[in-house]
């Protein structure tokens, strides 16, 4: 008898053993089991800044932005530490990367072209319209003006030379939304408008927010160069993944965007959300 109830007691105490074993946040899924062990989430970002979304804050010497907000309540919901890679040259190598599974995600106002979807995996958060801001001189030459229902056709069909940053999507969308132009890839964003201020290019290309953040920042800018904001075309900027990411991953992170980040946010909405910012610049 006695020997029977030891023998329980074992098997008790084995099973105890079992099932407690490991840490407590142990998962079924892979991908997130391996964060977990590895104990940091690692995250892709541009290596240059693009206020209000990702940029260096340089008195405190942080990340900040909205951008650098979803990324740290990912890996606060996971529980784990952040760890950002700003290695990639540019944005077309920082997608690829991280379809190659160099980090878990990547992340800095991503927009979404085919090529980039040969990489990776896109999870949708953004909508922002395209934009241009050009040269007036330029627009005086076309048949018809701005405020015509014609200008949009007459514009996307002119030989009309547009700059932007270099291997990002605007040389993509350059190219698809207007086929006569010439596009011309600048190493940032404050070197594409020194090029159209110096009349190497008629306009510059990106998307409504960067435009708008100009015309609030040099409001006399609008003397000599017109805002144009394209409505119907709309760039989904996304969270990039690998293969492994998007079956395991992607879930995570769209439950995380509807219950944290409340929707699919808009251009408008978020100028409205960070008016003080874009008034301050």
């Amino acid at each position: 008898m006695c020997s029977f109830v030891l023998r329980i007691i074992s098997v008790c105490l084995s099973l105890t053993i079992f099932f407690t074993a490991g840490p407590a946040w142990a998962a079924e899924n892979l991908f997130i089991q391996r964060i977990q062990e590895r104990g940091v989430l690692t995250v892709g970002l541009p290596a240059y800044n693009t206020p209000p979304a990702y940029y260096l804050n340089e008195t405190s010497g942080d990340l900040e932005g909205y951008d650098i907000d979803i990324a740290r309540g990912l890996a606060k919901e996971l529980k784990v530490d952040i760890q950002f890679d700003r290695s990639s040259p540019d944005l077309n190598e920082l997608v690829r990367r991280v379809g190659a599974g160099d980090f878990d995600l990547a992340i800095g106002k991503l927009g979404r072209t085919y090529d980039r979807m040969f990489d990776a995996f896109p999870v949708h958060y953004l909508d922002f319209r395209h934009a241009l801001m050009a040269n007036r001189s330029f627009i005086s030459t076309l048949s018809e003006e701005p405020g015509s229902p014609e200008f949009a056709a007459v514009l996307e069909a002119s030989t009309i030379r547009i700059g932007s940053i270099e291997k990002t999507i605007w040389e993509a969308e350059t190219r698809d939304n207007f086929p006569n132009a010439t596009f011309q890839g600048f190493p940032d964003w404050l070197a594409a408008q020194q090029a159209l201020f110096d009349g190497e290019v008629d306009a510059i290309y990106r998307d409504m927010t960067e435009i708008k953040r100009l015309v609030y920042a040099s409001p006399d800018l609008i003397i000599d160069y017109v805002p144009i904001l394209f409505d119907d075309i709309v760039d989904q900027k996304s969270i990039y993944l690998s293969l492994d990411g998007s079956i395991n991953f992607s879930p995570f992170i769209e439950f995380y965007i509807s219950k944290e980040w409340g929707e699919v946010k808009t251009d408008s909405t978020i100028l409205e959300e960070y008016m003080s910012f874009y008034s301050a610049t």
